[in-house]
C-alpha cells in the first residue's frame, strides 16, 4: 500500500499467494495508521465501524496465546475467543486458526476429555432367585434428625427389588455391618453376593471380615462409574425426592417418613419385574391402609395343606415370571445402551488423560496406559 496508492491491477497479483489476493480484494477497507496496516470493520447491524489491526502470520500464535490461553482469554470456547479477537485484529483464515488453536489446547483437552469416549457392549447380570445378590449404599449426610440420624443405609434385593432402608447416625463400618447382620441377614438369610461402591466403609477390614465370616462374596463398582450400581442409585434419588416433599421446614423429621414410603414402594409394580416387590418376595400383595377404607374383601379361608401347596406353585410361577420379565428388560436396556457402542479402546502405550478432582483438586495428570493381556 505504501508502494502504490491506486489499487494494483489483477495482472500484478495473479501470480501471488491466495492470502495476498484476499487482502487485494479488500483494498478499499485497508489503510495505514501510525505505520500499522489496519482494516475497517463494520458490525453486523452496520451502525458502527472500527479498525482492526492486520496481524502478520508470524504473530498469529502470539495473539491466540494472549486471547485464549492467557488471563485475557480464560480458556473460553471458539465462539467467544473468535469474537474477542475480531474486535481487535484481523487476518485471513482467522476462524480456522482459532478453531485449530482451541482444539489443540492441552489444558482444555485435559479438563474436557475426549468428545467420543470408549464404550463397549453392556454386560448383563441377572439373578435367578430372591436374596441371592443384594446391593448396599449409604446416602447423606442430611440434617441431623431429632433421633440423631444423619444418613440412611439402603439394601435392595436384585431379584425381587425389595428395599430395606435404615436411618443411622454415622456411616462407620461397624454401624453398617451391625445393621446388615441383624436387620437383613437375620430376616432374609445370607446372600451369595453383596454389591457396593468403593466407599471406605465397605472396603474396611471390619466389613470385609463380616462378609468372610458370613460366607458371602463382596463385589464393588468401577471407580467413577456409578452406573454399575444403578439400581440402588436410582432408588436413592426416588427416596430423596419423596422426603423433600414431606419433611417439615426444619427438616428434623426426615427419618420418620422412611418406613411409610417403603410400604408404598413395596406395594407398587416395579417396571423391570412387572410385579410388586412384595408379591415377588411373599407371593401376595400387601394390605394397604386405603384397602381398609375402601373395603377390599380378604381372601377366602383354606386348609393349611391346600394353602401350602398353592403357595409353593404360586411362588414358582412368580419366580419364573420375574426371571422372564427381568431378562426382557435387561435385553431392552442392552439394546438401547449398545446403540452408542464404538468399541474404541486403548492400545498399550497410548496416552490417556485421568481426571481425579478429589486428589488433584481439578488438575489432570497425563499417564501412559500399560497393562498385561488384551
Amino acid at each position: 500500500m505504501k508502494a502504490s496508492a491506486p489499487k494494483p491491477k489483477w495482472s500484478d497479483v495473479s501470480a501471488i499467494s491466495s492470502t495476498t489476493k484476499s487482502y487485494w480484494a479488500q483494498w478499499d477497507s485497508l489503510l495505514i495508521q501510525d505505520g500499522v496496516l489496519c482494516r475497517k470493520w463494520a458490525n453486523g447491524r452496520g451502525d458502527s465501524c472500527h479498525l482492526q489491526m492486520v496481524v502478520p502470520k508470524a504473530k498469529v500464535p502470539d495473539v491466540l496465546q494472549l486471547y485464549h490461553s492467557g488471563c485475557s482469554g480464560g480458556h473460553l470456547g471458539v465462539k467467544r475467543t473468535l469474537l474477542k479477537i475480531r474486535e481487535r485484529f484481523y487476518w485471513v483464515h482467522c476462524r480456522d486458526d482459532v478453531e485449530d488453536w482451541c482444539r489443540k489446547c492441552t489444558s482444555c483437552a485435559a479438563v474436557k476429555g475426549p468428545q467420543i469416549r470408549s464404550r463397549s457392549a453392556l454386560k448383563l447380570y441377572n439373578i435367578g432367585a430372591p436374596w441371592e445378590r443384594i446391593a448396599i449404599d449409604v446416602a447423606g449426610p442430611f440434617p441431623e434428625s431429632e433421633s440423631g440420624n444423619k444418613y440412611f443405609m439402603v439394601v435392595i434385593d436384585y431379584f425381587t427389588k425389595w428395599p430395606e432402608v435404615f436411618a443411622i447416625p454415622n456411616q462407620e463400618a461397624s454401624t453398617i455391618a451391625d445393621k446388615l447382620v441383624h436387620e437383613v441377614f437375620c430376616r432374609f438369610g445370607v446372600p451369595l453376593e453383596i454389591h457396593s461402591d468403593q466407599g471406605r466403609n465397605f472396603e474396611s477390614q471390619i466389613f470385609q471380615e463380616t462378609c468372610r465370616v458370613m460366607g458371602t462374596q463382596k463385589t464393588r463398582t468401577t471407580s467413577y462409574h456409578p452406573q454399575s450400581d444403578g439400581m440402588v442409585e436410582r432408588f436413592n434419588q426416588t427416596l430423596e425426592r419423596y422426603l423433600a416433599k414431606v419433611v417439615e421446614k426444619r427438616q428434623r423429621d426426615w427419618d420418620r417418613h422412611i418406613q411409610p414410603f417403603l410400604l408404598s414402594y413395596r406395594s407398587a409394580v416395579h417396571e423391570s419385574t412387572s410385579v410388586t416387590p412384595a408379591f415377588a418376595n411373599f407371593g401376595r400383595e400387601l394390605r394397604l391402609p386405603a384397602d381398609l377404607i375402601t373395603g377390599i374383601p380378604p381372601d377366602a379361608p383354606r386348609s393349611i395343606t391346600d394353602y401350602a401347596n398353592d403357595l409353593r406353585n404360586k411362588m414358582n410361577d412368580i419366580y419364573e415370571h420375574v426371571r422372564q420379565s427381568g431378562q426382557q428388560t435387561s435385553e431392552k436396556m442392552k439394546t438401547r445402551y449398545d446403540r452408542k457402542m464404538n468399541n474404541k479402546g486403548f492400545d498399550e502405550g497410548s496416552l490417556v488423560w485421568l481426571h481425579n478432582p478429589a486428589r488433584s483438586k481439578g488438575k489432570s495428570s497425563k499417564l501412559q496406559a500399560k497393562w498385561d493381556g488384551p
